[in-house]
């Protein structure tokens, strides 16, 4: 009853706003359905060998976009209208903290930040040299007769690791993305992520030039097509980490037309209610000091970001194709991330992480695996550290106690299960950047609340049942005291998990 009385004012209060401040929600198009995806092919002379499908246990792979925003899978024909139409997406998906590193070392180890003390992405606080390999869920596999395969992006600072090109514990396959430590601004030096890039090769450093053969993520893919060809007799891991769409969001030559006018395909410009959102009295000190990007500059990084994702979409239509071939189709399960979600404008951000709210946090989760689960949205709370113990679940091995997150095997099979009804979401703040200026922060994510902590005293807390875009920070008003209280002393719960 009190849940529904305090509805029922908020309602009332936000229909007394005014009209710009709570517009229609933004609601992305369908991509046309006969937009066909490149397809790249390999010669699989036979399928997997009877002894193969002696082995219960199914193959998995696990595809991580990077700073990939919730909305964008929207845009990805094969992503939409194959894995998203005939697998499980979780619609309340979670990166538990919103940056690459942080979020990275989270998938490998099950861990929160605070548990795996990788909380930036360069040191001191940050950055490759910091995780502790030896947590990788990737040992246990090969422990468990594995063949294992880690391609594309790894950690930032990757490249302080010695020897350069250094091979990480747990994997068989290793092609990895080498930087050039170019002191450049920080796109033009990630643009050596897309062309004229440098692999670690199981540790031998090869160097690919500027071409249209060699796009990053088209490499990647190739790549992927010959691991799941060399392994289709054994059951195998590949995780696909693809630089796409990280800024300076490059596409591959093929979609530079894509989404223009005369293609005819259906693109509208993201427009959420939050979007470069005028009344911040509410908001945290720092979000007054941030500087919002045009209209049109986030309406060309959109079209960017969607161009570049058409890449990612085409790595997993291949594999799917591959999988067939090899007539794996039926033993593999396929995940489709981000390490963090991307604001395109939202609440005053331009393109960028690190924040507590949806656009940051939240990020797609599919699970792909047509014929053992039933297609269905998920609203349950889930998120990158719960990936260890669901792969350790499929592939049989124990869980270590050290892992935070929940195995998702039970909920997949049983959408009835008990499940989770919050999680923590933190942040520490960056060596530069818009992330510098975001105050260390905690929050607990629940089912219909949110409540952020920041180390300024500041507060936050919404109600995502009535405010889904985080427009009213009800944190101190009097209604609110008794859920701020409760999710308060929750929060402190989370942080000693």
């Amino acid at each position: 009853m009190k849940r529904l009385l305090l509805s029922f004012i908020f309602a009332l209060f936000l229909t007394s706003c005014a009209a710009e401040e709570t517009p229609p929600p933004y609601n992305p198009p369908t991509p046309i359905v006969d937009h066909a995806p490149t397809v790249f092919d390999i010669d699989i002379e036979s399928p997997a060998s009877t002894a193969r499908f002696d082995d219960p246990r199914p193959n998995i792979i696990l595809i991580v976009a990077d700073d990939q925003p919730y909305h964008t899978v929207d845009y990805m024909p094969f992503v939409k209208t194959e894995m998203m139409k005939n697998g499980i997406v979780f619609e309340n998906s979670f990166a538990t903290t919103p940056l690459c590193c942080p979020g990275r070392a989270s998938i490998l180890s099950g861990q929160y930040a605070h548990n795996h003390q990788v909380l930036t992405n360069t040191p001191p606080l940050g950055g490759a040299a910091k995780f502790d390999s030896e947590t990788s869920f990737s040992i246990r596999l090969q422990d468990a007769g594995y063949k294992t395969a880690y391609l594309g992006k790894y950690m930032n600072g990757y490249d302080d690791l010695l020897p350069t090109g250094v091979v990480l514990p747990g994997w068989d396959v290793w092609n990895v993305f080498v930087g050039k430590n170019l002191p450049a601004d920080e796109d033009a030096g990630n643009l050596q992520y897309y062309y004229n890039f440098s692999l670690s090769q199981n540790g031998a450093i090869a160097d690919y030039k500027r071409n249209d053969l060699n796009f990053s993520a088209d490499v990647v893919t190739r790549m992927a097509l010959e691991f799941i060809r060399d392994s289709k007799d054994a059951p195998f891991f590949l995780t696909v980490n693809y630089y796409n769409p990280h800024s300076p969001y490059i596409c591959a030559p093929r979609h530079k037309e894509s989404f223009r006018a005369s293609t005819g395909w259906d693109w509208v410009q993201y427009r959420p209610p939050n979007f470069n959102e005028e009344n911040i009295r509410d908001k945290p000190d720092y979000i007054g000091e941030l500087s919002p990007l045009s209209d049109a500059e986030l309406d060309t990084v959109h079209l960017q970001i969607l161009r570049s994702l058409l890449s990612v979409d085409d790595g997993a239509a291949s594999i799917a194709a591959a999988l067939k071939k090899a007539r794996l189709d039926d033993d593999t399960i396929v995940i489709s991330t981000s390490d963090n979600g991307l604001t395109i404008g939202d609440h005053r951000f331009g393109a960028t992480k690190n924040c507590p709210y949806e656009a940051c946090v939240k990020v797609p989760f599919i699970v792909y695996a047509p014929g053992r689960f039933e297609p269905r949205i998920d609203p349950n709370l889930v998120a990158n550290i719960d990936l260890y113990p669901t792969i350790a679940d499929w592939a049989g091995f124990q869980t270590p106690e050290t892992v935070d997150g929940t195995s998702l095997a039970p909920l997949l099979a049983d959408p009835a299960v008990p499940w989770r009804d919050a999680l923590l979401i933190e942040h520490w703040p960056t060596e530069g950047g818009v992330g510098s200026m975001i105050p260390e922060f905690y929050s607990i994510r629940a089912r219909e609340w949110k409540y952020t902590e920041y180390s300024t005293g500041e507060t936050e807390l919404y109600d995502l049942v009535n405010d889904p875009y985080e427009l009213q920070n009800l944190a101190g008003k009097r209604d609110y005291r008794e859920i701020q209280a409760e999710l308060a002393a929750r929060l402190q719960k989370l942080k000693k998990e």
